[in-house]
């Protein structure tokens, strides 16, 4: 792992969005850990989260001019990235974010902040992809803004588990709407983190350890 990826890891860890315990998921798998960017709700932790997401954006082959997160917990991830991305690197890119429901009236429709238009490059945020069900939403609908590009999707945790069949939900989404999914990293490097001693100060127990990888050779993918 990069130093970045590391240091990423002991954040989300520090501020408590990687859980341990048992959890449903969307899917209805039951799963030893959950991981949640919902939890970064002060300034410092959203702040923080955005350099992370800003840092990888730059290490990308893709640059954008609009960073787009989907509502809801993409909104505050568009912003803080797009803030971080002015801030850190002198990069300015726009931002905006769909509502659930349309608006039809005062500042009317589905789009918040900066409507994509031709020839934009449109990045998406996201937290963490599971079935991709978001994502299979979103992508069509800033297709259909005539002349708009995605140059790909950033995730914080790509979980590594199988879609619907054998190949991994960000692969069965990657391939089935022809976006590339970028994650900061995956399952794999954050239980590598913690099976150690690390400088988030959180380790997991053989038995934890264990519990991870049953589930994951039951639901992991290549």
């Amino acid at each position: 792992m990069e130093t970045h990826q590391r240091d990423f890891i002991s954040f989300l860890l520090q501020e408590g969005a990687v859980k341990f315990g048992e959890f449903i998921l969307k899917s209805g798998r039951q799963a030893p850990y959950f991981i949640n960017t919902g939890c970064f709700d002060s300034g410092r932790s959203i702040s923080e989260l955005g350099k992370f997401y800003a840092s990888h954006i730059m290490s990308l082959p893709v640059k954008p001019n609009v960073i787009f997160g989907p509502a809801y917990k993409g909104v505050p991830l568009a912003v803080a990235t797009s803030i971080a991305l002015q801030l850190n690197y002198g990069f300015e890119c726009r931002y905006s974010f769909d509502r659930k429901e349309i608006k039809d009236h005062g500042d009317t429709g589905r789009i918040v902040g900066y409507p994509p238009k031709r020839g934009d490059k449109v990045l998406i945020v996201e937290d963490v992809v599971t079935a991709g069900t978001t994502l299979k939403e979103i992508v069509p609908f800033l297709r259909s803004l005539s002349g708009v590009e995605i140059v790909g999707v950033v995730v914080s945790v790509d979980r590594k588990e199988k879609g619907s069949g054998t190949a991994s939900a960000v692969d069965e989404v990657s391939s089935q709407l022809g976006v590339t999914v970028y994650p900061i990293v995956t399952i794999h490097d954050i239980l590598s983190f913690i099976s150690a001693p690390n400088s988030s100060g959180v380790t997991i127990t053989e038995e934890l350890k264990h519990q991870f990888q049953q589930y994951l050779s039951q639901y992991g993918a290549p």
